[in-house]
């Protein structure tokens, strides 16, 4: 049954990963049994989140999820970074994506996994987040559904057993079977999902992980199949240098595809050589993102920005408002239970848009900056859009 170290989502977001990450390495080779605990109060400082409960140490509460992420492993009673750890703090030619990391972790991350109890070296492998990616890839291909539920999950992947290691063309053919979450599997499996969502082209919303069609639609067969096709290595039958053995290749990610992004002028100055800008325009462009924008907003046709009611201005137009996302690449991590939060979503006539891309074009170059630095952050910059657009 898939496995996930459930209950701590806001551990896993892309934002904290990273800071995880950077403390680790700081750490690296420390003795975890040394007193006092000496990882708690710089991963506490740095990370901004607390490791309950203070009493116990952190590496006994929370080591499941420094090794799902890939960070780290105790060997020798000593806190051991990952290759993969040591390259989410990495900076210049050498720093990866947010999109890197995740790609790597899809292809890597199996059961019967050296993370939980029941781990062997015999046992077939599974990979669920290619299983999850091959069936939304064939599911679009033969509905156009492009959406999966947690209830599906169960019903037609785990309960037809699936690998990850099938071609695409299996995927097409599974049908429902009766199976059912049992205890908290339903719990674990919708936070899997929720985590993998972070990826540019995914999305969690109204309780379903969905893939953006244009996203596949843009790969060559080639492309996708390095996306979805899972790395196998030779398993280490001790699980702490198992962990170590899977995550260590991650600087090889020559499989990380480009995604092909439909560009206009405006696009092609912001997003130049910064893909995390690609990620936020696409998040935007994502159709059940713009829907559910609509569906939850009372007055669709106000600028948020300079506050005109575009209907009553072009009433020969139905609606002309742009929905953007004020985070770029913000974390699903920060969502509400019902799906994307209706805090990160503004809608803006198409000449504010633009005026906010510039905006936070300007900001974060005169600032030194690649991105935000947290969802605050984002919000923050943003009134300062709205606080110095002026009505004439």
């Amino acid at each position: 049954m898939w496995r996930w170290d459930q209950g701590r989502l806001s551990y896993f977001s892309l934002e904290k990963i990273r800071k995880i990450a950077s403390v680790i390495v700081e750490l690296d080779g420390v003795d975890l049994t040394s007193d006092p605990d000496p990882i708690r109060n710089l991963l506490e400082h740095v990370v901004g989140l607390p490791f309950a409960p203070a009493n116990y140490r952190v590496w006994r509460n929370y080591a499941r999820v420094f090794k799902v992420l890939g960070l780290a492993s105790k060997i020798n009673n000593q806190l051991i970074a990952t290759e993969a750890c040591k390259s989410l703090v990495k900076t210049g030619n050498e720093f990866i994506t947010y999109d890197d990391y995740i790609h790597f972790l899809i292809k890597i991350f199996y059961y019967p996994s050296p993370i939980f109890q029941g781990y062997n070296t015999d046992s077939n492998q599974e990979f669920p987040f290619c299983s999850l990616l091959k069936y939304l890839v064939s599911k679009i291909h033969k509905t156009g559904d492009p959406s999966i539920s947690v209830e599906e999950v169960f019903n037609t992947l785990i309960g037809n057993n699936v690998t990850g290691l099938e071609d695409i063309s299996f995927y097409s053919s599974l049908r429902k079977t009766n199976v059912t979450p049992v205890g908290d599997q339903s719990r674990q499996v919708r936070e899997m999902l929720i985590f993998v969502s972070q990826l540019s082209y995914l999305s969690w919303i109204d309780g379903k992980l969905f893939i953006d069609p244009s996203f596949v639609n843009a790969l060559s067969t080639d492309e996708l199949l390095s996306v979805i096709t899972p790395i196998m290595n030779a398993r280490n039958i001790d699980p702490e240098l198992e962990i170590q053995n899977m995550f260590s290749p991650i600087n090889n990610i020559d499989y990380v595809p480009s995604f092909k992004e439909p560009s206009e002028i405006e696009d092609i100055v912001f997003t130049e050589g910064k893909k995390i800008r690609v990620s936020h325009l696409r998040t935007e462009r994502n159709r059940k993102v713009v829907s559910y924008y609509f569906e939850n907003t009372k007055n669709t046709a106000l600028c948020n920005v300079c506050e005109v009611e575009v209907r009553e201005r072009y009433p020969w137009v139905s609606n002309l408002i742009e929905v953007h996302h004020i985070l770029p690449l913000a974390s699903p991590l920060q969502v509400e239970r019902s799906g994307t939060s209706m805090d990160d979503l503004v809608g803006l006539c198409p000449n504010c848009h633009r005026a906010t891309h510039a905006f936070y074009r300007s900001y974060l170059a005169e600032n030194n900056m690649t991105d935000f630095q947290s969802n605050d952050h984002a919000k923050e910059v943003y009134g300062m859009v709205k606080s110095t657009y002026v009505s004439i």
